[in-house]
Order: structure tokens, then C-alpha cells, then sequence
């Protein structure tokens, strides 16, 4: 009886060995060492390459939907170029109106500080307003200033 339970140890040892002599990786990976030689493990190592993999692997996106993909991502870019571009003009647009602003608060201020206030004809000759003419033209330049600059410039 003890040889027989020998016997059946020795089968279930030798069962065993070869049930992990024939045991396959999912993957087997290839590296090269500092030296040169050549190995190939079942473990990842910094440089290794796979050379064979059993795993089912998931299955490429089909080329309709990198398409569908391809055509949300230019989508997307276009509206975003868009929103910059429309960013750019209300930030000249807002230069702009500060430039006229201030050119305009300089014009007002120079006629308010006016005590004549003239014009020049095509021959050069000064033709000087009246004094409810002048007014007319500070606030003619008052309203442009609160136009450009908002009201109270």
C-alpha cells in the first residue's frame, strides 16, 4: 500500500513539473542585456519589446467612427478658432475706442480751455466763432468724448 501511495505522489509531482513546463504567458516579452545577449521573459523589463501576445487584444476603432472622431475634433477647433477670432476684434475694437477717447478728451479740453476758438479757411486766414458757436463746437467735442469714453468721460 505505501508503494502505491509513492507511486501516485510521484505521478502527481511528475503531473505537476509538466503541467507548468507547458504553461504559456500571455505575453512574452524580448530585451536585449548590457552585454548583448538576447532574453525573452514573461515579465515586462525597462527596453523589452512584445513579440507574442495569446490575450485577445480590442478590436481597432472601425474608420467610421475616427471619422465621426476626426470630424468632432475639426468641429470643436473651428469653434474655438471662432471664439478667438471673435476675442481679437472686440480687443481692437476696445483700442480703438480708447485711442478716439482719449483723442477726443484732448480736443474737449483744448476748447474748454480756449478763450477764442477759431477755424482756418482754404487761404490759411483764421475765421474766429462766435461766442454761442464755440459753445456749440465744446459740446459738440463733449458729446463725442462721452460717446468714446462714456458718459462723465
Amino acid at each position: 500500500m505505501s508503494r502505491f501511495i509513492v507511486i501516485l505522489l510521484a505521478i502527481s509531482l511528475a503531473a505537476l513539473v509538466g503541467a507548468a513546463g507547458i504553461a504559456r504567458a500571455d505575453v512574452i516579452y524580448q530585451w536585449t542585456d548590457a552585454h548583448g545577449e538576447v532574453h525573452y521573459t514573461d515579465q515586462w523589463v525597462p527596453g523589452a519589446k512584445i513579440i507574442r501576445t495569446t490575450a485577445a487584444h480590442a478590436p481597432a476603432p472601425a474608420p467610421s467612427a475616427m471619422q465621426g472622431i476626426q470630424s468632432e475634433s475639426n468641429a470643436a477647433s473651428h469653434v474655438i478658432k471662432q471664439q478667438e477670432d471673435a476675442q481679437a476684434v472686440q480687443q481692437d475694437v476696445a483700442k480703438a475706442r480708447a485711442m478716439r477717447c482719449g483723442q477726443d478728451k484732448a480736443q474737449y479740453q483744448k476748447l474748454v480751455e480756449s478763450r477764442r476758438i477759431f477755424t482756418t479757411d482754404k487761404n490759411g486766414q483764421r475765421q474766429y466763432l462766435s461766442d454761442a458757436d464755440a459753445d456749440a463746437a465744446r459740446l459738440k467735442a463733449r458729446q463725442a468724448m462721452d460717446a468714446d469714453c462714456g458718459t462723465g468721460g
